[in-house]
Parts: C-alpha cells; structure tokens; sequence
C-alpha cells in the first residue's frame, strides 16, 4: 500500500522519586526512538497487579528492563550498594522472572496500544539496566553480575543520558549495551581507571568496537583513556557528523507523525527503527538527493535503488505534474518490479516530489510467483522501459567525516 503525507516541549525536569521512570520514558521517546515500544511501569494485570519494573521496553527480539533508583551516596558507598545496586538487581531479576517464567500468560498494557499478552518466546536478548537517578558519581562498578543468572548493567543518571543521546537508535543502544556488557563480563574485578564516557568515546570511535587492547589489559588502558571524551566532543569531525546526522531525523519524523498511525504501520515502522543514526542518514541522503537532482525536469520520474540487510530501498523522484492514481500506479508497480528484478522479498518505498512538498511511502514484501506474474513484470518492465541499461554506481560515506 501508498501512503500520502503533505506536510503542513521539551519534557520539564522532574525530580520526585515517583516520577523518575517517566522521565526516562520522555527523554527515550522525545527523540521518535522508542515510545511505541517503551511500557512505563508495567502493570501485571491477570496476576498481582503489582508493577514489574519502571520501564519495560520491547522490540523486535529485544526486551531491556529497567529499574531507576533515586539515593544520593551521602559519602556512605556501602549503604549506596545495598540501597541501590543490591535492591535494583533483584527487582530487575524478579521482573524477568515475571515476565519469562511465569506458569501463566502475563498480561500488560501500553497507552496507545491497549492491553496485550506478552510472549517470553518472542525475545533472544534481554538487558537489564539500573538507573541510579540521585546523586552522580562514578565511583561504582559497571556492572552487577550473578551467577546463573546473569548481569546487570548500572549506569548513573548524567552517564544514562548521554548514552541515549548519542546512540538514539535501537540498534546503536543495542550494539553498545552487548559489547560494554562482554568487555566488563571479561574485567570482572579490574578496575576501570576512566569514566563510562570515556569508554563510550573510545567505543564510537574503534568501528562502534572495543578494542583488543582493551579488553586484554583493562586497568592500564582505562588509565589512558582518562579524558577521551573531552576529546571526543571536541572533534571537528564528530561536529561534522551530527550536522550530517541531521538529514537522518526526516526518518524519525517519518515514523512517528505519519508510519505508526496507519493500518499495519508498524510493519514499515519496525524496519525503519531497525537502522542504526548512520544508516538512517545515507536512507534520508538518497532520498533528498534524488529529488534536489530532478525536481528542475518537468514530467519526470527518477528511480534509485539500494540493497541492506536483505532489504530493498527504493527511492523515487515524482512529477506532479502526473494525477495521484497514475503515481500510486507506478510507485506500487515498482516496489514490485524492483522486489522480482532485485531478488528481494522486502521493498521499504520512500518517494517525493519537487521540494519534498508531498511525499509517499510504503512496504512491499514479496509472495511466491508464478510463470504468469513473472510475464506481467517482464512486460510491465518493457512497457516502463526499465531494467533495460541499469548504471551501478558505488560511494563510500564515513560516519564521521574527515577533518
């Protein structure tokens, strides 16, 4: 199906105990990341009615279960441990036990979805996060590991925030919270010498990776990572990439004003969501480039093509010169005739016209066909005149561009 879009506060600080969760859930969701995936404090409503956990976030095969304490230190760690860490952890494996073990079905319910059953069997990777929201300070372990059942990752409240400010996509928070879990599951006992902005830093600038050194002689390579976060904030080349990474909101802003309203948007939502902040800019590049290149072409149409993933991205320049049933025509055609020429069994549509003033998108994925519906795309394709003599063209775009 096509759709059609013409297009025409900051949450306030808050600093009660009981309000802490939600703010977490405004400052995740501001940024169009996660709101339609994230269950401020879950409610088990067939069982105890009691509140799972603070904020319970699922998507795709992931499940992170988080637990926010707000206690200030007051100079006593110990009492901080037992108050915080200690406390939190249990929750946290109390809510998954809940939710994944329970010998009944445990049922939730999300403010713009309504009630549902949550399915243990649908995720394969489970995080769990305890936010300490009070007072900050880093003089903690990173982590919280039990035997048999697992870890928990600890973030304070500063350290939580620039974490999803920086990687404000699943996929990026994904990629992190796996390699900062093995790196410190691999150190446990050695002592970390630098912040977790530090590790972050070292992190986004090793191919999202932490290196081997690091991982093989913890303590003294911590040692020298003392301030690479300072330095990292004040690349040119990480200024020049979030003034790139600008393009790369069309896409959030895609998902959540017009993708999530309409029937089954979620389908076309979740492969979107699916990209990381970078791969979501080159999408919004090609999209932009291909109309800012032929929107000077009276009555014509542009066609663009990319492969990720095993998903197709077709990007589309249309005339308006042309009635909206001849371009919903074409647009659904082509999703087809790129899926069947391309060999891909999904097809993310995004289109525009001259000035992106009107835009169009979809999801097409791809059935069994048969010798006749392979005639008609062959002779669709000969009527189009496309497919005929196809340019390939390769780039190479950086994260973060050079200096």
């Amino acid at each position: 199906m096509i759709y059609k879009k013409v297009p025409g506060k900051e949450p306030e600080e808050i600093h009660s105990k009981g309000e802490q969760a939600e703010e977490l859930v405004n400052s995740l969701s501001k940024n169009a990341y996660l709101k339609h995936w994230c269950y401020p404090n879950p409610i088990d409503i067939d069982g105890d009615k009691k509140e799972i956990c603070d904020l319970l976030i699922l998507f795709f095969d992931t499940a992170i279960i988080i637990s926010v304490k707000n206690y200030d230190l007051k100079g006593n760690y110990e009492r901080f441990k037992k108050k915080v860490i200690e406390k939190s952890s249990k929750q946290l494996f109390g809510a998954e036990r809940k939710l994944f073990k329970s010998n009944r079905p445990v049922k939730i319910s999300h403010s713009e979805k309504g009630e549902e059953i949550f399915n243990p069997d649908d995720y394969k990777n489970i995080f769990r996060i305890t936010v300490s929201a009070g007072e900050d300070f880093e003089n903690y372990e990173f982590i919280d590991n039990k035997e048999g059942k697992g870890s928990v990752t600890i973030f304070n409240k500063e350290t939580f925030e620039i974490i999803i400010q920086e990687l404000d996509t699943i996929k990026d928070l994904i990629e992190y919270l796996k390699s900062r879990e093995d790196l410190l599951l691999k150190n446990l006992g050695n002592k970390c010498n630098c912040t977790e902005k530090d590790l972050l830093a070292q992190f986004l600038m090793n191919k999202r990776e932490f290196s081997n050194e690091l991982i093989a002689d913890f303590e003294n390579e911590t040692e020298s990572l003392k301030t690479k976060w300072d330095s990292y904030i004040q690349s040119k080349s990480v200024f020049i990439k979030k003034l790139e990474d600008e393009k790369s909101y069309f896409i959030d802003e895609l998902i959540k004003n017009d993708v999530l309203k309409l029937p089954n948007g979620e389908l076309l939502a979740k492969e979107l969501m699916t990209l990381s902040r970078f791969e979501r800019r080159i999408i919004a590049q090609n999209l932009f480039e291909i109309v800012e290149k032929n929107e000077d072409k009276a009555d014509f149409l542009a066609r663009r093509f990319l492969k990720y993933n095993g998903i197709g991205f077709l990007f589309i320049y249309y005339p308006i010169e042309k009635t909206q049933e001849e371009i919903d025509f074409i647009l659904q055609k082509a999703q087809e005739l790129y899926a069947y020429y391309h060999n891909s069994n999904k097809v993310v549509l995004l289109a525009a016209s001259k000035g992106l003033k009107q835009w169009k998108f979809g999801l097409f994925q791809a059935t069994e066909l048969n010798e006749q519906i392979e005639n008609y795309l062959q002779e669709l394709a000969k009527t189009f005149g496309w497919f005929q003599n196809e340019k390939r063209t390769e780039r190479i775009i950086k994260e973060y561009p050079d200096e």
